[in-house]
């Protein structure tokens, strides 16, 4: 894989992961030009783990998860964050990003997420100690 088609792969990962559905152009483009500071370029191992993410989806979510909690200094949480950074400021997604009006149960729905994302992030840290 070279890296252009590679960054092109993570960045429609990252959106299917958000949106359900792949990146539009504008957004690849400004996540191909973000990622070359050199506090975003991945080491051979960081790839390999990237590359397992694209090849197993289902994986993001707790790995995400994982990096924001105990490795959020990660070289690929950065580029997690510069693509939902990126995601998050384009027009075309804006009902997604909206604001929204929660309900009486907003604080149990809350609660209920909250540990879904610390059995993630511990289902992420397993799935690390093999990278």
């Amino acid at each position: 894989m070279n890296e252009l088609s590679l960054s092109r792969q993570e960045m429609n990962c990252y959106c299917r992961y958000l949106l359900g559905k792949a990146a539009d152009e504008r957004s690849l483009q400004l996540f191909e030009g973000a990622i070359q500071h050199e506090a975003t370029i991945l080491s051979d191992d960081e790839i390999i783990l990237l590359e397992f993410m694209i090849r197993n989806p289902w994986s993001i979510g707790s790995i995400d998860a994982c990096m924001g909690l105990f490795f959020h200094n990660h070289r690929l949480r950065k580029r997690m964050t510069i693509a939902f950074a990126i995601l998050e400021t384009n027009p075309m997604y804006f009902d997604f990003f909206r604001p929204r009006v929660f309900g009486p149960t907003y604080f149990l729905n809350l609660s209920v997420s909250a540990v879904k994302e610390l059995f993630m992030a511990l289902t992420g840290r397993i799935i690390l100690l093999f990278f």
